[in-house]
């Protein structure tokens, strides 16, 4: 019987290792590098049983006016661990949206890494005190 083991969301960036090192500085993955050649074309993070792919690309991002909600990875935690890594992050990079808490139980943040992608981080806590609503 056919089944998957994983999926894996590629991200291409113009730097690998600046990425590499923003993902591991900020949201504590840990790099698999593909290769030793240098420019790096790739490296695999993972952290927690999760995965992400950094490929190197020639071709920059397309320019975009980000809207709410309009993200290219989300990471779903658990364990009450949102706020940890919520202060933990905004002491090393800018919000782009959040914490918020959203109709449906999660709360959410955004972030947004060296190449434009924005990172949403979302968790259903308990206690969400001190968490303004979201804005429609």
């Amino acid at each position: 019987m056919l089944a998957f083991a994983s999926i894996v969301p590629v991200l291409r960036v113009a730097d690998v290792a600046r990425s590499v090192a923003w993902y591991r500085e900020i949201l504590g993955f840990e790099a698999e590098w593909s290769s030793e050649t240098v420019p790096v074309l790739a490296c695999r993070l993972r952290r927690d049983g999760a995965e992400l792919m950094i490929r190197r690309s020639t071709t920059p991002p397309a320019p975009r006016m980000p809207t709410h909600g309009d993200w290219d990875v989300l990471i779903r935690l658990r364990g009450e661990s949102l706020v940890a890594l919520l202060d933990q992050a905004r002491r090393r990079t800018p919000l782009v949206r959040g914490p918020e808490r959203l109709p449906d139980g999660n709360v959410e943040f955004e972030l947004e890494d060296p190449d434009g992608h924005r990172v949403c981080v979302a968790e259903v806590l308990t206690d969400t005190q001190g968490i303004p609503n979201a804005i429609s």
